[in-house]
């Protein structure tokens, strides 16, 4: 069994690599190539590790039988091929509470207008006004929404319980209307929405979920609050923006974005339109889940994913 790694290592994962290999000492496990030599590498790999691949990579692989993503989103990879191919997907959602914690942080720092604030008394200004603009929005006995209500949606539900909230989780497959954080589960995508006060989109990004929030629909979201912390691209970008420009949705706290810097090492701002001058939204650079615990539990899991695979594949 050939076992390729190509993410890259930090102190944690040479730890991790070396008891695997220790582990499972009949296995062979490759880390560290060079660029030039990846692509031979995947045509003899069994399983392979990686944050990316696409397409001419994995027909390449003939005997490929696993992907092993140590992250959760999917997106990177052409999964319709894979489940063609019978290549099975492991992911790891080990940075769910992470994630929920960090979600619920952009939502008091929005509701709390904490960067509003922050801002004026750095110029002297104590908003002084008892107009409600000038208030800041409690999450107590709020109605939410949670758009993808999976591992990081049950988190972020459990989070909010103490505030008294009531919760409707939407997704597509439904084994209970209720669970004991969400009082109603659906797969409705408008009934989800349509009473809720404060939405939280937590969707990964795939065919079905690619602009899921766009002109048609945004009328469903006037006066309401969105926390995106899924994948920028569930929600059209033109139609965002001009929703939180024209106060047709109140304000927004963003994680995801619609354009990433990559290897630049210049400033690159995260989207076409200019989110970053409207008063009602708190950006953030994609940072859910970048805290050592969440990186290191990601890891562990990651190595679970790998023994689940050795150990289901030895005698076969």
């Amino acid at each position: 069994m050939n076992i390729l790694f190509l993410n890259n290592f930090n102190a944690r994962w040479k730890i991790r690599y070396n008891e695997l290999r220790a582990e499972f000492p009949d296995v062979k496990f490759t880390a560290g190539i060079e660029p030039e030599d990846r692509g031979y590498a995947i045509t003899k790999a069994d399983c392979i590790i990686a944050g990316r691949l696409n397409t001419d990579e994995i027909n390449s692989a003939k005997n490929l039988m696993a992907v092993i993503v140590p992250y959760t989103g999917l997106n990177n990879f052409p999964v319709e091929l894979t489940k063609q191919r019978d290549i099975k997907i492991y992911n790891t959602h080990a940075n769910a509470p992470y994630v929920a914690e960090k979600t619920v942080a952009l939502t008091l720092a929005l509701l709390g207008k904490v960067v509003h604030y922050h801002n004026n008394l750095k110029l002297g200004n104590w908003n002084r006004s008892n107009d409600n603009d000038e208030m800041w929005i409690t999450l107590h006995n709020k109605r939410i929404c949670i758009l993808g209500y999976g591992f990081i949606g049950s988190e972020i539900a459990k989070l909010l319980k103490p505030f008294n909230v009531y919760i409707t989780g939407f997704r597509r497959n439904v084994k209970n209307g209720f669970d004991e954080y969400a009082n109603l589960i659906t797969n409705e995508f408008n009934k989800a929405i349509a009473d809720s006060e404060i939405i939280f989109n937590t969707l990964p990004l795939s065919n079905e979920t690619k602009d899921i929030i766009n002109a048609e629909n945004i009328i469903n979201f006037k006066d309401k609050y969105i926390i995106t912390v899924g994948r920028g691209e569930t929600i059209r970008e033109e139609v965002l923006y001009n929703a939180l420009k024209n106060n047709v949705i109140k304000g927004a706290a963003i994680d995801v974005w619609y354009n990433y810097p990559g290897k630049s090492i210049e400033p690159v701002f995260p989207a076409k339109f200019p989110f970053w001058e409207l008063p009602n939204v708190v950006l953030s650079p994609h940072k859910s889940s970048q805290t050592i615990e969440a990186v290191n539990a990601m890891i562990d899991d990651t190595c679970n994913n790998i023994r689940l695979f050795i150990k289901s594949n030895s005698f076969k």
